[in-house]
């Protein structure tokens, strides 16, 4: 939340707006709670960039030092079992 107000043109929002329209990433299938943390180690940079490239496209103005601890400080990770797809159509990527 600090990191929007320190760019060039500073961004006047709440932590509550920031927390309005969270993402979700749909991960590899695990066996048990216990891989969870490896599942993060193995997708934390990708997802931290995905982040801060939605608030912010000029990556010089990224934090450089985006470890996993500075992942976990930023953001809120909530890990669930089920996903369950309403739509008849196939999965698109924006890419």
């Amino acid at each position: 939340m600090q990191w929007l107000k320190t760019l060039p043109d500073p961004m006047d929002i709440s932590l509550a707006e920031v927390n309005d329209d969270t993402s979700a990433y749909l991960l590899p299938d695990y066996e048990d709670d216990d891989e969870q943390d490896e599942i993060l180690r193995r997708f934390y940079g990708h997802i931290f960039e995905e982040q801060l490239d939605g608030w912010w496209t000029d990556e010089r103005d990224w934090p450089q030092n985006r470890t996993l601890e500075l992942f976990a400080e930023w953001f809120t990770v909530e890990f669930h079992s089920l996903v369950i797809d309403l739509v008849d159509a196939p999965l698109e990527s924006e890419e």
